[in-house]
């Protein structure tokens, strides 16, 4: 995993929960459902009178309440600590190139996401492979947003 960006708690909870569209300087992503969240570093929330609340309206199923997962302190002074956070994934998932027009999903290989460090607002997808590219800097690809044609009336 990447770090990509930061969002404070309550944004998680109103404007960026799960589904949300989250637009970064250089992409776009999407908040993966808690199933994908990692509670090795989720605090739990030990309210009972707010446990009880929500298994009121939701049912016994629901037993626990934690955090989003968050960095350790210790895991600061460690660079090959694993990124702990929100899990994203991009969106859309078509990207393109705009030198040479190659198209191709974020899986496919064609483009390389390259991350900065120490400015995960940097972070951007790619086209190392461009016939086209000027100089020795991989041009940035932009995501696709597919429009369907529509039939016009004559």
């Amino acid at each position: 995993m990447n770090e990509l960006g930061e969002l404070r708690p309550s944004q998680l909870i109103f404007t960026f929960g799960v589904g949300a569209l989250v637009d970064l300087p250089n992409l776009s992503v999407i908040v993966l459902g808690l199933d994908d969240w990692d509670i090795r570093y989720c605090k739990e929330i030990e309210e009972d009178r707010l446990v009880a609340a929500v298994q009121k309206r939701l049912g016994a199923q629901m037993g626990r309440l934690y955090l989003p997962p968050i960095k350790l302190d210790s895991m600061d002074q460690d660079p090959a600590a694993p990124a702990v956070g929100v899990p994203v994934a991009p969106f859309p998932r078509w990207m393109r190139c705009p030198l040479c027009n190659t198209l191709a999903t974020v899986e496919s290989g064609v483009f390389k996401l390259i991350q900065d460090p120490y400015r995960p607002d940097r972070t951007e997808y790619v086209h190392q492979g461009c016939l086209k590219s000027v100089g020795s800097r991989a041009p940035s690809v932009l995501p696709v947003r597919f429009c369907w044609p529509v039939a016009r009336g004559t």
